[in-house]
């Protein structure tokens, strides 16, 4: 039977608190909490407008005092570091209320905590604010809000029909916490982290533990994150747990109580950092003053940690692994990577072969020694777990029991994340380590035991349920708690039957009213630091075999609004955590040292076969969408203008649209229709069913630049989503409705061609001309090549080059309508044409300069993998070569046969056409698949 630390569950009438905090994932949409600011600050009227006035005598600390209430009954005040009692009855509760005068109790008590004193840390902190004080806080909160924005601090939401996308919610005060209160925190998280150490290793080793009684085998053989593969396998270095983080809440007495555990995969270390960098920034003055304890230190020992117990040594190379940028937590997962020096990974990065795994690169298979993991252990290897899933590794678990390549954490560590297993660790930690456990968990029972069941049920109205397995392992479960106080009798009484039937499917656990922390709002009613309840999340990391060091702070999550949830996902905030230190503040930094100018050497960035790929259709969506756009207005413009009669050229643009897909087979072509021809284009432009319409392509391009968000500027992705949105939300309502408008649609078009032309700027003149850029140069080019030789021989076969009005749209085509008319004037000649569109060498849109363009990329690509080979590069192959148009003269490519054809340039212009599809597939089988066969890539 489980044991349970601590005192008994709090009475009735504190249960008026807020739950615990959510689970990792869970449905919901965050919102921006605290950060309700009018864009005018100095235009707010505080309704205590006298306290901000300098010559208020008043101190800051007393300030901070009027203008914040205190904490809720039943809760912590971290503000003035006491609790808040509970009204004892009804007839107190309403004399608290009302003010009134009232004997000594619990009313009178929460009367008097609102003029309590600020705790001597608080008190320094507002001490600091400078010459403006609270005054400045609302331009402090909108720098912060804007900084979020700047850095592109996301925390992405699936169920959030406004996009996926949400910016990352952090309040502008940070929880401080005193020494002595930290140095118990510190304490109890490195004991436990040494506990469930242990608990890894004897489950997948002897099972001591399951044999004598003290662990249920349905919690850990019957939990679907215990990974039987694993079992017997020492992990590389010796250590299972490289990472574990625990969410903790204080009580209303002020003792620290965990709630929950995180082993797989713990979230939050790159938001965290975020978190520092942003309120630091922002309070100056007190961070330098007080002693705040320093973060970098503990994440120079993680990777030091890393690094020495992999196989190569200091020469490790080390990936995070990432299920992509879809994850709700992809900004931390790619602020993490950059932060710590790492490689971001994703699973289709990674290949295993003869039990080693390797990286993908540009430059062949590279050694991988160790992954630091944020993706859940049931989808690192879909050979041997979830073969529906395409995010992991297959062979990766072979890898590891081969004993060549560390995985942060060992998998198999999600049976201890259970929320049942918190009940059973006092008696654990008295077996295993010998020791008491300086930080209990709140009071828990699993309803898989008789006894314990029993005990819960007469409580169960005070209590809240959680359930024991994982969310995904019952049909129809959520993760989110159950609160009891919530729920009517029958609603109550439903799940008692429930738990009676399925009791080993649910965790009670004893319900705890949060401490609550300040927070800055813009209040109307008179008060502009509001109380928010909040839990703390703490991290504990590897430092060396059988050694842990606990990170100085860690991840505050704040409830926010009448839900007063503090999962993230359901409108939570985040706050920095500020932990003091009695002793020096370590400034330990991942900076590099300076060093001399001759000690600098040059390091070429490493490109993964993904972030290649992905730039390489980046570069073919780019090209692809700009050459639609321009399509789709010189059709328009054609069937609308003076040479709408023309035949020859609406021949051409039906053509041209139907083999560019514009416009499905079935449509009439312009000449035989032209409204019906029009409509059918305007209506497709926006059709994303549609895989070559303009906003599929723009689609395209925003998911390819997803993929290698690390790699663009943010003004460079905050381009492409503008660019995306403006035409969804301008594109004609007659694609949809039947209102069909050429006026409209050229218009919508010409306002797309701008965000395009921008995109352009930024992709030729914003990125670092490595690898990487040369696939999306050599990406666009391609499509370039491939698109206009196409455009230009059916230009041919439909006769329009001898029509004005279709000698004057080919040129318009091909963007070059001003340097023809300035070298040829009027002259409408097939030489003229020929010479400027195919031959010049100077002109971006001739096919020679797109020949010639593409031959300098592939050379410099070519010489770069070769320099760089590592096995899985067929380095027998020839360079990657293309025939260049220029090599016949002018003459021989406009001599005409007895039926007035061209043979030489059709001949040319097919084989440009095929030209560029036969490199698309050599460029995938040689840089992207390591195949060595030739296979079409299918994009991002």
């Amino acid at each position: 039977m489980s044991e349970h630390a601590g005192r008994p569950a709090p009475p009735d009438e504190a249960r008026a608190g807020v739950p615990l905090g959510g689970t990792e994932g869970g449905g919901g949409v965050p919102t921006t909490a605290g950060l309700d600011l009018p864009d005018n600050p100095e235009a707010v009227e505080h309704p205590n407008e006298s306290l901000f006035k300098p010559e208020s005598p008043e101190t800051p600390a007393d300030l901070a005092a009027a203008l914040a209430p205190p904490a809720l009954p039943g809760h912590y005040d971290e503000l003035r570091g006491m609790g808040v009692p509970v009204a004892e009855d009804a007839a107190d509760a309403a004399t608290a209320a009302a003010g009134t005068v009232a004997p000594a109790g619990p009313a009178a008590a929460a009367r008097a905590a609102a003029g309590a004193p600020l705790t001597s840390d608080w008190a320094e902190f507002f001490g600091h604010l400078g010459q403006d004080g609270f005054a400045d806080l609302d331009r402090r909160t909108l720098s912060l809000r804007r900084q979020v924005r700047d850095n592109g601090i996301t925390y992405n939401v699936y169920a959030d029909t406004h996009g996926p996308q949400r910016p990352w919610a952090v309040d502008l005060f940070p929880l401080i916490l005193t020494p002595h209160c930290w140095s118990r925190i510190e304490a109890g998280v490195l004991q436990r982290t040494q506990l469930l150490e242990r608990i890894m290793a004897d489950v997948y080793g002897p099972q001591q533990l399951l044999a004598e009684g003290l662990l249920p085998s349905a919690l850990v053989h019957g939990h679907p994150g215990y990974l039987r593969p694993m079992h017997g396998v020492a992990p590389v270095g010796g250590t299972h747990l490289h990472i574990a983080a625990f969410d903790m809440a204080r009580d209303a007495q002020g003792d620290w109580w965990v709630v929950s555990q995180r082993t797989q995969a713990p979230s939050g270390l790159g938001y965290l950092l975020e978190n520092r960098l942003l309120v630091s920034r922002l309070f100056p003055d007190a961070f330098g003053q007080m002693p705040v304890q320093h973060l970098a230190a503990t994440y120079r020992a993680l990777l030091d940690s890393l690094r020495q117990r992999t196989t190569a040594g200091a020469d490790a190379r080390i990936v995070l692994l990432t299920p992509g940028p879809y994850n709700e937590t992809y900004f931390e997962h790619a602020y993490l990577a950059r932060y710590l020096g790492l490689t971001l990974v994703e699973g289709s990065d990674l290949t295993v072969r003869g039990e080693h795994l390797y990286l993908k690169t540009l430059h062949g298979l590279q050694p991988v020694h160790g992954i630091l993991k944020r993706l859940d252990d049931e989808f690192l290897d879909p050979l041997e777990l979830r073969s529906d899933s395409r995010l992991g590794v297959p062979g990766l678990l072979q890898a590891i029991r081969a004993g060549n390549v560390l995985v942060a954490n060992a998998p198999g560590s999600a049976f201890l994340e259970s929320t049942a297993l918190l009940g059973f660790l006092p008696a654990l930690s008295r077996h295993v380590l010998g020791e008491e456990l300086v930080l209990p968990s709140l009071p828990t029972w699993w309803c898989g035991e008789d006894a314990a069941r029993q005990a819960v049920l007469p409580e169960l109205a005070q209590s809240v349920i959680r359930p024991t397995w994982p969310a995904a392992a019952v049909a129809g479960e959520t993760a989110m708690p159950v609160l009891c106080h919530s729920l009517s009798s029958a609603e109550l009484a439903a799940w008692r039957e429930r738990i009676l039937r399925e009791g080993d499917a649910y965790t009670v656990q004893a319900y705890q009213p949060l401490s609550q922390m300040p927070t800055w709002r813009n209040a109307t009613g008179g008060r502009n630091i509001a109380p928010r309840s909040v839990m703390l999340r703490v991290f504990a990391v590897s430092d060396g075999p059988g050694a842990w060091r606990v990170l100085p702070g860690g991840l505050a999550r704040i409830a926010t609004g009448t839900h007063e949830m503090t999962s993230m996902q359901r409108g939570g905030s985040s706050a920095d955590v500020w932990a003091l230190t009695s002793g020096a503040v370590d400034t330990t930094t991942l900076l590099p040292a300076a060093q001399a100018a001759p000690a600098v050497t040059h390091r070429s960035r490493q490109v993964t076969s993904r972030s290649a790929e992905n730039l390489f259709w980046l570069g073919r969506y780019t090209e692809r969408a700009e050459n639609t756009i321009r399509l789709a207005r010189l059709a328009l413009q054609s069937l609308n203008g003076e040479d709408q009669s023309s035949q020859p050229l609406l021949a051409w643009i039906s053509s041209l649209a139907q083999r560019q897909g514009l416009m499905l087979p079935q449509v009439p072509g312009a000449p035989r229709g032209r409204r019906v021809f029009e409509r059918a284009l305007i209506a497709g432009l926006a059709d994303t069913t549609r895989a070559t319409s303009v906003g599929y392509n723009l689609r395209g391009i925003r998911s390819a630049a997803a993929a290698v968000r690390d790699r663009l500027s943010q003004e460079q992705w905050n381009l492409i989503v503008r660019a995306e949105a403006d035409f969804f939300q301008q594109c004609p309502t007659g694609a949809h409705e039947g209102d069909f408008s050429a006026p409209e649609s050229l218009r919508v078009l010409e306002v797309l061609s701008g965000h395009m032309a921008a995109m352009t700027g930024a992709q030729t003149d914003r990125m670092m001309r490595d690898d990487g850029w040369r696939l999306l140069s050599i990406g666009r080019n391609l499509e370039r090549l491939g698109f206009l030789s196409d455009a230009l021989a059916r230009g041919f076969e439909t006769g329009a080059v001898t029509d004005e009005g279709g000698f004057e749209a080919i040129v318009a085509l091909f963007d070059s309508t001003i340097t023809f008319r300035a070298q040829y004037q009027l002259r409408h000649d097939v030489p003229a044409l020929v010479d400027l569109l195919v031959l010049d060498q100077d002109n971006p849109r001739s096919l020679a300069w797109v020949a010639q363009t593409l031959r300098g990329r592939l050379r410099k690509l070519h010489r770069g993998a070769q320099h760089n080979a590592g096995p899985g590069l067929a380095d027998g192959e020839s360079e990657l070569t293309l025939f260049d148009p220029a090599e016949l003269p002018l003459e021989a490519l406009c001599e005409q046969d007895e039926a007035g054809r061209y043979p030489a340039l059709a001949e040319t212009l097919a084989r440009c056409t095929s030209e560029s599809w036969r490199l698309s597939d050599q460029l995938g089988a040689r840089y992207f698949t390591h195949s060595g066969e030739l296979r079409q890539s299918l994009g991002t």
